[in-house]
């Protein structure tokens, strides 16, 4: 597979960058009218060309101009090779060294600086400016960074750039194509008869044709319909590319730059974050708590407000944990990388890394977030699972903790095999087939979880102890209540235990909770194991002349509210009696309001298949051969059609 790369250029205004790459790829990367009158980049810029290795490069050229420092972060993200350009009638200037501290916030290491225009200057200029490039990066990422100085007007220079481009290319490691798809959008745009069109760099993964795709923070799914790279259509492009994406249905005015291309469910939207922040030294003041600022990640700027997690302010030149709460949402997974600009006047104050994409709210110097927040920065598999799955609170599968996470599925796989091995997590139960595509196509290479089915689901000793302690509590409270009960009702018990889960979630829970014996099921019914109602000598007489009743009256029995009456006690508690004797075999319960006894419900049962016949028989027929009511009669061959004895066809009840 070949190997590609993103270089993007930086550099003050009127420096030579774009003239550059027009030497370079032979391609005039200012598109806009407004460039070509003013002379300047404004905005981003794409050209292409393939090194001598054979290696194939995507080049983003950047605007220099403070005014257009947005779009060159915009720019500069995807970049593994950074082309700095210092003019050499210049030399080092304001946006040099902003585009510099910018490129490293982004994590970007590589780079080469390019002295260019060394055809107006003599030699003794060069080797100042040399001079002052070596003082600007001496101590950080870039200080043993070639220098190339060259002249795209007159050639000289060039194909040493061309190797020195090739050799730092040669050393970069290929961005992650196993890792589900990536992209933030920087242009949008309408062709007639194939509809909206985006572009912008794949940071991870592979998109083919046919795909679906997410658009965040929208959270609308859209399909690949068609793709370039370099101006070539291809059926599939990989992280590293410059690639534009044919995504028909879905108007362009919907989309903006900023908005981020991704597998459906790998990023869930996010207005909160912890991250590790560093303040330029030479900022001139501390930043205090609550400041306004802007968050740039991505293509996407966004506007926000700074917390330190463990003091009041960050004082220039300080690296320190905070929270940043945006006004808007942004689509950001941990170790993502992201740059910080004052709210006015508009100027790099520093930048960082995100740690936890989906923080809760903290208070000021909350030892125990400062505590979550370094053990997630080590990013230990085990502990970023149970802090997950702890801070979710239910049982989970492994692509949903990973995307309410924000951590890698690879991270979290490996974290949860640990954790089922220290009994830390409990495998609950697979919910049934992956039903969704992230689920389908979710692997863990040199996992032992490749065994185990993405649809899995996983429950933390910690959430599941606060689920057993629910459900003891719940049971223990209504027994209580309900002394002569034979049960909490399954359903009643399960919603109030399992709060919001969905069937297939609750019956793993259930058979749990029976398995560890916390929960006894009969019917559907829940008790504590080894219940009993143990009913008073009073209530017991009670129970006996009630049942007494029913029996005597054979087809006709007393309901509810007559018993009520009669003993005066409540229906609820009349309720419990009968319920009792139903669980011993001696009442038959056919309705809400009906109970009779066993001894009359098998008469009525073998009256009716004596009579039925092939034509079958109705409620009238049947209420005369019982000598009793339709009230009775109709609620009598209810139960039988509940129990498949009969089946109701128009009037009639034939025998099944």
């Amino acid at each position: 597979m070949d190997k590609t790369f993103i270089i993007g250029t930086a550099g003050h205004i009127d420096h030579g960058k774009t003239v550059l790459v027009k030497a370079l790829t032979g391609i005039d990367t200012d598109r806009l009218p407004e460039e070509k009158e003013r002379g300047i980049s404004i905005d981003l810029g794409f050209a292409h060309f393939v090194l001598p290795d054979g290696s194939k490069t995507g080049i983003v050229d950047v605007p220099g101009h403070e005014n257009f420092i947005r779009n060159m972060m915009a720019g500069s993200t995807g970049v593994d090779l950074a082309l700095v350009v210092v003019a050499a009638d210049d030399s080092v200037m304001p946006q040099t060294k902003e585009h510099l501290a910018i490129l490293e916030f982004l994590g970007v290491t590589d780079a080469i600086f390019t002295i260019t225009k060394i055809d107006l200057v003599d030699e003794e200029m060069v080797e100042l400016v040399i001079q002052d490039i070596r003082e600007l990066v001496k101590g950080r990422p870039f200080e043993d960074s070639p220098i190339v100085p060259v002249s795209a007007i007159t050639g000289a220079g060039m194909e040493r750039l061309k190797e020195e481009l090739a050799d730092a290319t040669s050393r970069i490691k290929t961005k992650d194509r196993s890792r589900p798809p990536r992209i933030p959008i920087d242009r949008s745009f309408t062709i007639k008869g194939a509809g909206t069109v985006v572009t912008g760099t794949l940071w991870s993964g592979t998109i083919k044709g046919g795909d679906r795709l997410e658009v965040l923070p929208h959270g609308i799914e859209v399909r690949v319909r068609s793709l370039q790279v370099h101006g070539k259509t291809r059926d599939e492009a990989y992280a590293g590319e410059r690639v534009a994406i044919n995504i028909p249905g879905i108007p362009k005015e919907m989309l903006s730059r900023g908005d981020v291309l991704a597998a459906p469910g790998l990023l869930k939207p996010t207005y909160m974050l912890d991250a590790r922040v560093k303040i330029l030294p030479d900022w001139q003041k501390p930043i205090k708590r609550g400041t306004r600022l802007r968050f740039h990640h991505g293509t996407r700027e966004i506007l926000g407000r700074i917390y330190p997690i463990e003091s009041d302010e960050i004082k220039p030149g300080e690296n320190l944990p905070v929270q940043l709460r945006l006004e808007n949402n942004a689509a950001c997974l941990s170790g993502d990388r992201f740059v910080l600009r004052s709210y006015s006047p508009v100027t790099t104050i520093g930048g960082g890394i995100i740690i936890d994409p989906h923080p809760p709210k903290h208070k000021s110097k909350d030892p125990k977030a400062l505590d979550t927040f370094h053990k997630l920065e080590k990013r230990n598999p085990a502990d970023v699972v149970l802090i997950s799955l702890n801070r979710i609170g239910k049982p989970s599968t492994i692509p949903q903790i990973t995307r309410e996470s924000g951590f890698p599925a690879k991270l979290i796989a490996e974290g949860m095999e640990k954790c089922l091995k220290e009994g830390e997590v409990i495998i609950l139960k697979s919910k049934g087939s992956a039903s969704t595509p992230q689920e389908r196509a979710l692997k863990h290479p040199g996992s032992n979880m490749n065994t185990i089915s993405p649809a899995t689901l996983f429950i933390s000793r910690g959430t599941l102890d606060s689920v057993i302690e629910r459900a003891t509590k719940t049971l223990e409270e209504y027994h209580k209540q309900k002394p002569i009960s034979g049960g909490m009702p399954l359903e009643t018990f399960r919603k109030k235990v399992f709060v919001g889960e969905k069937p297939s979630v609750c019956d793993a829970l259930t058979e749990l909770l029976v398995r560890k014996n916390i929960v006894e099921i009969s019917g559907n019914l829940a008790r504590k194991p080894g219940f009993s109602t143990g009913l008073e000598s009073k209530d017991k007489e009670l129970l006996d002349t009630i049942c007494s009743e029913i029996s005597q009256a054979m087809f006709s029995p007393p309901d509810i509210k007559e018993i009520s009456e009669k003993t005066g006690f409540q229906k609820s508690h009349i309720i419990d009696l009968l319920d009792e004797a139903v669980r011993e075999r001696k009442l038959v319960k056919v309705s809400h309001e009906i109970y009779f006894s066993s001894e009359a419900v098998q008469m009525a049962i073998s009256v009716l298949k004596n009579a039925a016949g092939d034509k079958g028989i109705t409620v009238s027929e049947f209420r005369k051969l019982l000598g009793t009511t339709r009230k009775y009669a109709l609620p009598l061959l209810d139960y039988m059609d509940r129990e498949k004895i009969t089946v109701r066809i128009g009037d009639a009840r034939k025998l099944r």
